[in-house]
């Protein structure tokens, strides 16, 4: 299991959608200078413990979960090469999906608060893990056909 490289690629992809939990996703400034930072479980006001929660993102938070847990799951399947393929291809889709939630919440955030946003190097872990899943499934194909070739041959 942990001999195949897609393993590693299903760890890293798992570890990089995790430690999305470690630092926001952007960070704004309002028109007055009020600070808002965009985590994965809401929109804050404010900085440090004095922070208040103006808007729930708890969507985002439930997508960067499942994208994780998904590439832990999958390695679990290491025998069932189709199902791991069929799931590398369901959470490609939840992790493009993430982009498409965050920048909902982008512009609706752009539009209400009327704020100047700046994106932190937590965006781009998303894709960074359709990436490594998308290797990852490349692998698996890889191996499914050289089971397959070697079904052949008996």
């Amino acid at each position: 299991m942990i001999q195949r490289i897609q393993t590693v690629w299903l760890l890293l992809a798992a570890a990089i959608m995790f430690s999305m939990f470690l630092s926001p996703l952007a960070e704004m400034i309002g028109p007055q200078g009020e600070y808002y930072r965009f985590a994965l479980t809401g929109i804050y006001e404010g900085v440090g413990e004095t922070a208040n929660r103006i808007e729930s993102a708890m969507p985002v938070w439930f997508l960067v979960t499942v994208t994780g847990a998904l590439s832990l799951v999958t390695i679990l399947f290491y025998k069932r090469r189709i199902l791991q393929i069929r799931i590398c291809i369901f959470n490609l889709m939840l992790l493009i999906g993430f982009y498409a939630l965050f920048f909902f919440y982008f512009f609706h955030l752009r539009s209400t608060l009327e704020v100047v946003m700046n994106f932190r190097i937590t965006v781009v872990f998303p894709a960074i893990a359709v990436i490594m899943v998308f290797l990852a499934t490349r692998g698996i194909r890889k191996d499914e056909m050289l089971v397959r070739s070697y079904d052949r041959i008996r």
